[in-house]
């Protein structure tokens, strides 16, 4: 809350505005840092539907646009969701002083009293970035106060908090998982940070295999299971590099692997790799067991649940019933396997196709 008092300090707080006069207030006030900053915009393909994101100034395109690379796509006419990023410092334009007390955050940095059913508002403490999305009209807004306070991490997903409220009440989910496999189909790929996810998911890159996502993805849940990539990038471990040296070089944050994950935007890598969607067959469990095999077992729904559920609704604003449903929806439709990693990476993706193609041995 300090960060965005101080960058407001010059006006006073509206009194009585709702969220819907503040959400005017605040697209008005893009508008005028695009016209003094100048302004651009770029199109994407998302969960099979065309999002716009518009930049004020020069500073945000950067940080937003890799991940979301091998989506590009040309202008559209009516997209199904715009989102319109901006930051003061670059385009010398102040943020709007805030209507809400001190007392308005709520968990996860969610305002009270300016999250309806129309409309969702976050603020990021730390990062002194605020989130707001009008459901009616999909549109939203994403402002920080400048470009290098966003965090490594967001970049590589960016507006996850967003794409979330967008697809709340219909068949789509973001899911706190990755996803591998071939032409007909492939894997989810879930379970909390540590568990092997992002080997696994480079181990069958390296393999041949394409690639839908690392560490978060878009899942249709009915009526048959679709998974969709939303981010092209892959984080690790700094010293789980040296078990994919040929990737050091695409590393986009070498400098700072003392206090940041390794994160690589892979359509530098492996472009032809990268797919839009395909259908889920399979939900996967990876553990990291030191041994040097690896091997495949089945796993419950419930098990499936507790690896997908937890981590996604913690790391997303807003969400509750509505994303566990889904989740809980995907754990019965689809089987369940628990990996049992080797060390031994090549044997991986073999496991893998060998599910894809028959299950487990």
């Amino acid at each position: 809350m300090s960060g965005l008092r101080a960058e407001s300090s010059s006006s006073a707080p509206a009194e009585n505005a709702g969220p819907e006069s503040f959400f005017e207030t605040l697209r008005d006030t893009f508008e005028q840092a695009g016209a003094r900053a100048g302004s651009s915009e770029r199109w994407f393909t998302i969960g099979g539907e065309t999002v716009k994101l518009r930049f004020a100034g020069p500073a945000l395109q950067p940080l937003i646009a890799p991940a979301l690379e091998h989506l590009a796509v040309g202008s559209a006419n009516a997209p199904a969701l715009t989102v319109c990023f901006w930051d003061s410092s670059s385009t010398d334009t102040r943020m709007p002083a805030p209507p809400w007390p001190t007392t308005a955050y709520g968990r996860r940095g969610e305002i009270i009293g300016y999250n309806t059913d129309r409309f969702r508002s976050v603020y990021q403490h730390g990062v002194n970035a605020l989130h707001m999305f009008d459901a009616h009209r999909r549109i939203a807004l994403y402002w920080v106060a400048g470009a290098g306070q966003i965090p490594y991490w967001e970049r590589s997903f960016p507006m996850r908090t967003i794409l979330h409220w967008w697809t709340q009440g219909r068949a789509l989910q973001l899911m706190h998982a990755g996803a591998v496999g071939g032409p007909s189909g492939g894997v989810l790929i879930a379970g909390k940070s540590g568990s092997g996810k992002s080997t696994t998911t480079l181990a069958c890159l390296d393999a041949g295999m394409l690639y839908a996502g690392d560490d978060y993805v878009l899942t249709r849940v009915e009526p048959e299971p679709l998974v969709h990539s939303v981010y092209g990038t892959a984080k690790l471990a700094p010293d789980n590099l040296r078990r994919f040296p040929h990737l050091r070089r695409f590393v986009s944050n070498p400098d700072c692997l003392a206090e940041e994950k390794a994160m690589i935007f892979l359509k530098d890598v492996c472009p032809a790799q990268l797919v839009r969607s395909f259908p889920v067959r399979a939900l996967l469990l990876p553990r990291v067991t030191g041994r040097r095999d690896t091997a495949v077992r089945r796993a419950t729904p419930i098990a499936c649940l507790e690896a997908l559920a937890p981590t996604t609704i913690f790391h997303l604003p807003g969400s509750g019933h509505d994303a566990f449903r889904k989740m809980s929806l995907l754990s019965r439709s689809v089987p369940g396997y628990i990996l049992d990693a080797g060390t031994d990476l090549e044997q991986i993706p073999q496991a893998i196709r060998g599910l894809l193609e028959g299950g487990p041995s």
